[in-house]
């Protein structure tokens, strides 16, 4: 292959070299990475403080929180901190019109009023291990990808099994990927099944600013909830019982009412859900042009359909509140990632920094010959990928997220295939009990009319926007959506005001029946044909111009930590534990406007509209903040509430403690400025900030705004 010289200028050359609050580290290897530059930056403990396996160290006291957020102990008799979004749902599950948590929070003021929650849990990190070498154990050159993945399968299910029997402190154990699988880890575990609702605030306090101030600085949330983790009396995991005990942690987090200031070093630990830093411009093109203008446009469509009915009707506003929550958050993000894509000029540092790639490769003709040309053939593969891609975007946007009836059909499929394909009676009599079970709690928080509504504004769009080669027949020949919503939602036994018990009878039936009554329902044939065609059609090409981009960009995640010297890489989030420093700084939104690094309880009031369901509070509020009955908390006449800081963090840091240079809770972090959401594709620390709620007003709120000081009492809290 002929060689290409680049002519690179200085700054092109270096500017690539990251800062040192770029990254979510691997607490085990941030002794050989990271502790100096940290310690330089004001941190004043060790890397042996924050994770040690010999000893108690911060890992020890954080949780991954429900699988999807992150909460932190924070007094030695199991009780839990994290945001109010993490502990939304269960606080609506046990909101009722009369008994409305949401709107009027809660608080136990014993622990027999603690609230329990079926299915919610906390899991701890005990250890994790290099397991590269057991996972890649008999890999070959000559291998390809399919026989590279079998093997690597075959390894990481042996290992697990080993571990398991030879595992005599009962965890759990599970083996991750990083760097694109240039590298595995493997996480020892211990999750705890009772976990119990201990107190919330408000909405109007927990919530506040909903989903205008969602995603944006300056922010006035009290965005935190507390539970309490149980044990058994062995303090060893169980299931949710009265014989159950407070769970005494290896660790629980001192809390420093010091603050901060500008400048101050700061640290989040947590479970970053997924980032993709290391993508090739032609994906964040695809992301930036594509993808996200899809999503964009179907969430807006459905909020709008939502919005209408939650405000006309208190019920409807409880039942659908998390849900309209969920679907908001994603949808603003995409918004304000474009907008930061665009303006950080993201796709040109994704040019420039491939430029310098090839430029390092070519230095070696051996490199040269065999990988000069990969960065073609992935651009190559995401062209291919693109139809696809989208199709598979509003396949997922609107059969799958949007439209609620066919992702609660869609679990009827499995027991429709199981009876039709012979399987025993007794399987599909427990499958059949299993969703009978569940009958109850999905209609519960249901409206057919509204779903209806959701149904008849989304499909126009998945019409009109996929190739036609690309959606199911049954979907492209409908002329009036209108007129087929109201057919499907009229006819179907999954939408009629007594489908529970329908339900629950069907299920009750014999496989015959339940066959005979599914095939002539409706709405369930054509979530059938659209699941079905996904299946059939999309789902397989997606998946093998994914194998190959996903073999590419593992052997291109390779190359960079190869040749690109000048750089320490940090691995994508994968919801693994991970470390993230930085500074509490400010930054300059756009032209003119520089945003200060803390909020205070001036600027909660400054936004109070009485009456409004984002902006509303509490008359007890106003009464504190008029005599200025802040208690230790304050700072004088002022009341923090939240702060910023340059920590690099994503979803699932939602609920991470910040800490400051001794490792003292000082915040908890809930919120990205959303002018930095692109951060889990180009990280830019002019803007990427990280959005806490000030320690002291979590307190604050706990203590003279609940009368819950008892809580406070169990902390260990410094001055």
């Amino acid at each position: 292959m002929k060689k290409i010289f680049f002519v690179l200028s200085f700054s092109v050359l270096f500017s690539n070299i990251g800062r040192a609050d770029e990254g979510m580290w691997l607490p085990l290897l941030l002794s050989q990475l990271n502790e100096a530059e940290m310690q330089s930056m004001g941190m004043q403990i060790s890397a042996e403080d924050i994770y040690s396996v010999n000893h108690s160290s911060l890992k020890d006291a954080i949780v991954h929180f429900g699988g999807g957020c992150t909460a932190e102990m924070i007094s030695s008799k199991g009780l839990l901190l994290t945001n109010h979004h993490c502990g939304y749902s269960q606080i609506q599950s046990h909101s009722s019109v009369e008994n409305n948590l949401l709107k009027n929070g809660f608080w136990a003021m014993n622990k027999s009023e603690e609230l329990k929650n079926q299915g919610l849990y906390a899991e701890f990190i005990r250890y994790m291990e290099d397991v590269t070498n057991v996972v890649m154990a008999g890999a070959t050159p000559e291998m390809d990808e399919a026989e590279l993945e079998l093997l690597m399968k075959t390894n990481i299910e042996a290992h697990l099994e080993l571990m398991e029997v030879k595992n005599p402190d009962n965890y759990s154990f599970k083996i991750k990927s990083f760097y694109k699988g240039n590298q595995y880890f493997m996480f020892a575990t211990q999750r705890y099944d009772d976990v119990r609702l201990v107190g919330a605030p408000p909405s109007s306090i927990g919530k506040y600013g909903a989903d205008t101030d969602n995603w944006m600085w300056p922010r006035h949330t009290g965005d935190f909830s507390m539970f309490r983790v149980y044990a058994d009396k062995n303090n060893n995991p169980a299931q949710i019982s009265d014989n159950n005990v407070p769970y005494a942690p290896l660790k629980s987090l001192t809390i420093s009412l010091a603050g901060t200031k500008e400048g101050d070093f700061s640290m989040v630990f947590g479970f970053p859900g997924t980032t993709d830093e290391y993508l090739p411009g032609s994906s964040v093109e695809q992301t930036l042009d594509v993808i996200n203008p899809a999503r964009i446009e179907i969430r807006e469509t459905k909020l709008a359909v939502l919005d209408k009915k939650m405000r006309a009707d208190a019920a409807t506003r409880i039942k659908y509140a998390s849900k309209y929550a969920r679907t908001s958050n994603a949808y603003k993000k995409w918004i304000g990632q474009n907008i930061g894509l665009k303006e950080t000029k993201a796709l040109d540092k994704k040019r420039r920094y491939e430029i310098e790639f090839l430029y390092n490769i070519s230095k070696d003709d051996a490199l040269w010959d065999k990988y000069g040309s990969l960065l073609d053939e992935l651009n190559g593969l995401y062209a291919d990928l693109e139809p696809y891609a989208q199709a598979r975007n509003y396949f997922l946007e609107v059969g799958y997220y949007g439209i609620e009836s066919f992702n609660y059909t869609y679990r009827y499929l499995q027991l429709l295939r199981m009876a039709k394909s012979g399987a025993p009676d007794e399987d599909i009599e427990v499958q059949a009990a299993r969703m009978s079970d569940g009958v109850d709690g999905f209609y519960k928080n249901f409206d057919s009319g509204l779903d209806q509504k959701v149904f008849a504004s989304l499909m126009p769009l998945y019409q009109a926007n996929v190739n036609s080669e690309l959606q199911p027949s049954q979907v492209y020949q409908v002329e009036n959506w209108s007129a087929k919503a109201d057919e499907l939602y009229g006819e179907s036994m999954f939408t009629q005001a007594d489908s529970p018990e329908r339900l629950k009878e069907l299920l009750d039936k014999s496989s015959e029946d339940i066959v005979k009554a599914l095939e002539s329902d409706p709405l369930f044939k054509l979530m059938s044909d659209v699941f079905g065609f996904y299946g059939s059609t999309i789902q397989p090409q997606y998946n093998a111009i994914n194998r190959d981009i996903k073999a590419n960009m593992k052997t291109y995640m390779r190359l960079q930590m190869e040749v690109m010297t000048e750089r320490t890489f940090f691995p994508d989030a994968n919801s693994t534990l991970r470390v993230a420093y930085g500074k509490v700084e400010g930054y300059s939104a756009k032209d003119a406007v520089q945003y200060q690094t803390h909020t205070y309880l001036d600027g909660v009031i400054a936004k109070y509209v009485p009456g409004d369901y984002e902006f509303d509070l509490p008359e007890k509020m106003l009464d504190l903040y008029e005599s200025k009955d802040y208690g230790r908390y304050g700072e004088g006449d002022k009341m923090p509430v939240c702060f910023i800081a340059s920590n690099h963090t994503s979803g699932g840091n939602s609920g991470s403690p910040a800490m400051n240079g001794k490792g003292e809770l000082i915040g908890l972090n809930f919120d990205r400025a959303w002018e930095g959401t692109m951060s889990d594709i180009n990280y830019d620390v002019s803007r990427c900030r990280n959005i806490m709620v000030d320690i002291r007003y979590v307190l604050f709120i706990v203590d003279k705004f609940a009368g819950a000081g008892y809580l406070v009492d169990e902390m260990n809290i410094v001055q």
